[in-house]
Parts: C-alpha cells; sequence; structure tokens
C-alpha cells in the first residue's frame, strides 16, 4: 500500500517536472515590517533663494537574505510602509518631498514615496505615500540601504530639528530549480 502511494507521489512529482513546473523549487523570505527612527536630526537654516534639502537615513535590512542560497536567481521587493517627518517648526512651506532608495555607495536612486501639498494649513508633519513595491534586484543582499529625503519649497529659515521614521516591507523569493537539477 505505501510502495502504490510513493510510486503515485514520484509520478505526480515528475509529471510536474515535465510541464515546467518550476515554482515548486523556491524559498521565500519576508520581513513584514522593519522600521528606523532618527529622533534628532538637525537641519540648518535656509539661506535665502535655497529651494530644497536633502538628508540621508541608513535603513537596516538585517538578514532577510540569510534563508537564500548564494547562487539562487533572486527576486526582491521593497514596499514603503510608512516615512514621517515630524518637525520642530512650521513646514507648510515645503510643497513636495520624496524618499527614494539608494545602494549604499552608488548614485542610482529608486523613488519610494512622496508627499505633495494639498493644503495651506500649517503642519509641523509630512507623512509620505508609497509609490508602490519597487523591486530591489540584489539590493536585499545589502546589510543596509540608504533612503534619501529630498524636500522642495519655502524651507524654514531657522535651524529646526525633526524627527523622521521609516518603516518599510522587505520579501525576497529564490528560485533555486536550476541548482536542484
Amino acid at each position: 500500500m505505501r510502495t502504490n502511494a510513493f510510486r503515485a507521489a514520484l509520478l505526480g512529482a515528475l509529471a510536474l517536472l515535465t510541464t515546467g513546473c518550476e515554482s515548486l523549487f523556491f524559498i521565500e523570505a519576508e520581513a513584514e515590517e522593519i522600521c528606523k527612527t532618527q529622533p534628532n536630526v538637525d537641519f540648518p537654516g535656509a539661506p535665502p533663494l535655497t529651494l530644497s534639502l536633502e538628508h540621508t537615513l541608513e535603513f537596516p535590512l538585517g538578514d532577510v537574505d540569510a534563508p537564500l542560497p548564494e547562487d539562487a536567481d533572486v527576486e526582491t521587493e521593497l514596499k514603503l510602509k510608512v516615512f514621517e517627518v515630524t518637525a520642530s517648526t512650521d513646514l507648510s512651506g515645503i510643497e513636495r518631498a520624496s524618499v527614494s532608495v539608494r545602494k549604499p555607495g552608488s548614485s542610482e536612486e529608486i523613488l519610494l514615496g512622496e508627499f505633495h501639498r494639498t493644503s495651506t494649513a500649517p503642519t509641523r508633519t509630512l507623512r509620505l505615500t508609497s509609490s508602490g513595491a519597487v523591486d530591489l534586484l540584489d539590493l536585499s543582499r545589502e546589510d543596509s540601504l540608504d533612503f534619501v529625503f529630498e524636500a522642495r519649497g519655502s524651507l524654514p529659515t531657522e535651524d529646526w530639528s525633526a524627527k523622521l521614521q521609516a518603516c518599510a516591507g522587505v520579501r525576497a523569493k529564490a528560485n533555486y530549480f536550476d541548482l536542484v537539477f
């Protein structure tokens, strides 16, 4: 009886393999939410005619790639959950803001989220909304990524500080069909 069940399972697996079903041979790792907070980031007052500022936040990925085979074909994605700036001063002059991801040591950036001013009311908080999940290529093999915050508009003219909070979800899927067969 057990032999027949084993043969049926083996024949089923062979049938799947001959139909090109590679999706059975993968490992998936996911960190639903990783957060980083910088509580006291100091920004200098903007000189006249200064229209933008930039700040880089090192974002830890941890060991999300630990279970993935080194030589496997890997798909990765990152989705911004929260990027919020809470300032000690009014930020209502900022018209647009963005946060992008950059591999440490690189200059290429991938947009993660944006903010567009919709009201003239005074505010001390900017909350950037996600642009959707982005393909990270092999950036998941890094221990950390650089999140680059950029703001444009009428910037505060006096020195100010802010708390920056970033949360993102990371998913990596490795197809190891070629490693098995």
